[in-house]
């Protein structure tokens, strides 16, 4: 067996817990294979106290070095060999917790108010038994996501399956908006203020426009002709005196 820097062994014990025992206890869900997106590891083992050095070349080391195999690195997808991916999906024997949890980016709170709430495309919708849980999911998509909570026990008499996934999270379909509570939408900008209204004038009294009396209403007519220089009136005499 090839020993491993002191390191590399930690996050061997590391990766062996959060994808063979408790991805639940991180905010993870395997798929059917046990696969999961190395991009979603690397983002979880970043927010994580001593794991935030970790980049792929080091799932890389782990996978070639460990033998027998351990880990397979397959593309953009990462799983535990040894002793196996966690199974943690469960038919509810019991009526799911009467509230679940799923925190959405702040950007998607219009639509979610319109429509519900519906997985994503790659993946199912992850509802966390605690708002902290949620809250600690959702601030890897954005950092102020917005808390909905979800009367599951309401959706489930009206036959929304639920499935457990270890003891934090729970799957499910879409939710329609009858069961999704939210905070109220944003207001998308701020109202003009009002003009105040003019008080109503009192009996024997009357307002005075005064930029209107203050306006000049045309030419005035105080001014006079134009007095003639009295350069023009000397040659003028010197022309008629000329003539005659």
């Amino acid at each position: 067996m090839v020993r491993l820097p002191r390191q590399l062994e930690s996050l061997a014990r590391m990766l062996s817990y959060m994808l063979c025992h408790r991805p639940d206890e991180f905010g993870l869900v395997l798929d059917e294979g046990g696969f999961l997106p190395v991009k979603h590891l690397l983002q979880v083992l970043s927010g994580e106290p001593g794991w935030g050095f970790v980049r792929r070349h080091h799932l890389e080391q782990l996978a070639g070095l460990l033998k027998p195999p351990t880990l397979e690195l397959t593309g953009a997808r990462i799983r535990c060999l040894i002793p196996g991916p966690a199974q943690l999906r469960r038919p509810l024997s019991q009526a799911p917790p009467a509230l679940l949890y799923a925190a959405i980016p702040a950007k998607a709170h219009e639509r979610v108010w319109e429509q519900g709430l519906r997985p994503p495309p790659e993946g199912e919708l992850v509802l966390a038994a605690t708002p902290e849980m949620a809250l600690k999911i959702g601030r890897r998509r954005s950092p102020e996501p917005v808390l909905a909570t979800v009367q599951a026990q309401a959706a489930a008499r009206a036959g929304i399956t639920f499935l457990s996934y270890g003891e934090e999270l729970f799957l499910a379909p879409a939710l329609p908006r009858e069961f999704v509570q939210l905070p109220p939408l944003p207001s998308r900008g701020k109202p003009r203020p009002e003009k105040p209204a003019e008080p109503p004038p009192t009996p024997g009294t009357f307002f005075v426009n005064l930029p209107q009396m203050l306006q000049p209403s045309g030419p005035s007519k105080s001014k006079g002709k134009k007095k003639e220089p009295a350069w023009k009136a000397t040659r003028r005499a010197q022309r008629k005196e000329k003539g005659s």
